[in-house]
């Protein structure tokens, strides 16, 4: 009975994301969120540590390494090194627990061809699991909802991620319209950068755009959009470390176009529905999650422009990789014994990476 105890406490979820990784196993609360690089050798291609200690690597110029994210947009793109990251995270989240192999869901994309699912398969099962449970990632979106009902009542969910906006149309248990968005929060910073440059001859980094993103948000809704606020770079004519004084709402304004795009993609696929699902879709609105959904403006603006309410979790992040391990524990409405907290970051030590 021991055993088989084991076995059923193992069960497992995983959300493989382009920047972070996110592995959650219900029954014993354990939850780890990590970046999704590996360092490999670039002679033989081997990979040699991963997560943090590997940004940390690269940060330090090692030698005849390299850095790869193994996978971009839920799809495998480094076999080798997809592996060795999945097997990273299954033995952190199992640790102490080596002999046994877990039933694992995993968040596919929506839409995803066979091979592509088939590849993120095979490698969840290299990496040591017993059983993949395929997950669609829009219906992951949905039941990770803290809501009764969340994966039966139609809704809209919008996962905002680093590299692309996915958004789906659940309803009884299925995904039944898609799309995925090549645009994400990368793309909302890198505008602000071009901005920057463009306007005041300013070169900013992607995490200082970033930073200064984030910040326009907050004061706009605290303030207003006349909030003053300092953005730091290097000025391209002297090469100077240099600041500008600046509003809240010219940073809001130099991503608009970029925001728009999201916003037709989502009217487009709301305009797709027959009109029994758009009924229900006034009712139930649209869900964000991802990383992008804590913009503290957006929920606002997205229900101005497409007149739908708009629902946010405390823990958007979490969201995709709870309503996995949700659809693993049987009926979509059944909750955890306990609501998880947000996933932790940990430190990602060098491990061997070895078959």
């Amino acid at each position: 009975m021991g055993l088989l105890s084991a076995v059923v406490n193992a069960d497992t979820a995983l959300d493989l994301g382009t920047v972070h990784s996110r592995i959650f196993v219900p029954e014993r609360q354990v939850r780890i969120c990590a970046p999704s690089v590996v360092m490999v050798s670039r002679a033989t291609g081997r990979p040699l540590v991963v997560g943090e200690a590997a940004l940390k690597g690269d940060q330090l110029g090692w030698r005849d390494m390299e850095l790869v994210r193994p996978v971009w947009n839920g799809t495998v793109t480094e076999y080798g090194a997809a592996v060795a990251l999945v097997r990273w995270l299954l033995k952190a989240a199992h640790r102490g627990r080596g002999r046994v192999r877990p039933r694992v869901a995993v968040a596919v994309p929506s839409g995803a061809a066979k091979m592509e699912r088939r590849a993120l398969e095979q490698v969840i099962s290299r990496a040591g699991a017993r059983q993949v449970v395929p997950v669609d990632h829009g219906l992951a979106a949905a039941l990770g909802h803290h809501a009764e009902g969340s994966g039966i009542s139609a809704r809209m969910v919008a996962d905002l991620g680093g590299n692309a906006t996915k958004m789906a149309i659940v309803a009884k248990g299925r995904v039944w319209a898609h799309r995925t968005l090549p645009v994400g929060g990368l793309r909302l910073d890198q505008a602000i950068a071009a901005w920057a440059l463009r306007e005041y001859r300013l070169v900013v980094s992607l995490e200082a755009a970033e930073r200064s993103r984030v910040q326009a948000e907050t004061l706009i809704v605290e303030a207003g959009d006349h909030e003053p606020l300092e953005i730091c770079g290097q000025d391209l004519d002297t090469g100077k470390p240099t600041v500008h004084t600046v509003t809240a709402g010219e940073v809001a304004a130099a991503s608009t176009r970029v925001f728009d795009q999201i916003v037709e993609a989502l009217e487009d696929l709301r305009n797709s529905c027959d009109p029994e699902l758009t009924r229900q879709l006034l009712i139930h609105g649209l869900v964000l999650s991802g990383g992008g959904a804590l913009a503290p403006r957006l929920p606002t603006l997205l229900c101005q422009r497409l007149d739908l309410p708009v629902h946010v979790n405390a823990c958007p992040q979490d969201a995709v990789v709870l309503g996995a391990a949700r659809y693993l524990s049987g009926p979509w409405t059944k909750k955890f014994k306990k609501q998880p907290e947000s996933l932790g970051e940990i430190p990602a030590t060098p491990v061997p990476v070895s078959d």
